[in-house]
């Protein structure tokens, strides 16, 4: 798999001497960053994203980190079209799924025979939200 730091600092035409003087930093530890060596802190992801001008770089450092691959879904690479197509396919089946949101929750609780409905009710979100972000940062 590619490593997302130089993926982004190629996309945006920049060598890694440049980028290393724009982020204040050595280019030996660009290069760890690049060869997998060392992941960047925040800091320095923020001054990337903003240097390579491509945000998508901060959703897929997060991804990348133990706590953000607990909870953020790995983005596909969609142009547009497909990704707008896919954000409106999960909006067609959102209705049903809001109709048991509504029941399951209407109680305030999920009992042990709504169970599997609401972890339909969940991968639905998660799939509207993953759907969502790629429309947010397509190719």
């Amino acid at each position: 798999m590619e490593n997302i730091y130089s993926k982004y600092r190629r996309m945006a035409g920049i060598t890694q001497e440049r980028a290393a003087e724009h982020l204040r930093i050595s280019v030996d530890s660009l290069k760890g960053y690049e060869y997998d060596k060392r992941i960047p802190n925040n800091d320095i992801a923020k001054q990337m994203c903003l240097l390579y001008g491509d945000m998508r770089l901060a959703y897929d450092h997060l991804v990348h980190s133990s706590t953000g691959e607990m909870v953020l879904e790995k983005l596909d690479e969609k142009d547009l079209c497909c990704s707008v197509l896919g954000l409106i396919n999960e909006l067609n089946h959102s209705d049903t799924v809001l109709q048991m949101m509504v029941e399951i929750s209407a109680d305030g609780v999920i009992s042990e025979d709504e169970k599997d409905e609401w972890m339909i009710v969940e991968r639905q979100l998660r799939s509207l939200i993953k759907s969502s972000y790629e429309v947010l940062f397509r190719r």
